[in-house]
């Protein structure tokens, strides 16, 4: 599976920590190799958002117009109290997901859940 990277989050994988980078390679080899199968944390449509969010209409609406995907990345590590293919963490990789490819768009901690702004979708 092809791996993109949009522009903003490109600009920004240079200043993260060496670990994380490392951990986002890993991740971003594994989908070229393997695609989404056999990943240990969880992955899910972002329009997936609780009922109770004052924002939930929009965030599901968005969500759904990007058809954007978020997925548990281990950092700074996993809840290995859930299984393999469910495992949490509190950073988030945010990407679209599109036929035979996926886009990287942002990183950001999780809870709160936000959706990258447009400006990280290019």
């Amino acid at each position: 599976m092809e791996v993109l990277l949009s522009k903003q989050f490109k600009t920004e994988l240079k200043n993260f920590p060496k670990a994380d980078q490392e951990k986002i390679a890993s991740f971003i080899l594994h989908v070229q190799r393997q695609g989404m199968k056999n990943l240990p944390g969880k992955n899910k449509p972002s329009h997936d958002v609780p009922h109770d969010d004052p924002q939930w209409l929009d965030k599901v609406s968005y969500a759904q117009q990007h058809n954007l995907w978020h997925y548990h990345i281990g950092i700074p590590q996993y809840d290995t109290s859930c299984q393999h293919g469910e495992q949490t963490s509190e950073y988030i990789l945010h990407y679209i997901k599109g036929d035979g490819f996926i886009k990287i768009v942002d990183f950001s901690a999780h809870p709160p859940f936000k959706l990258p702004t447009e400006i990280y979708l290019y």
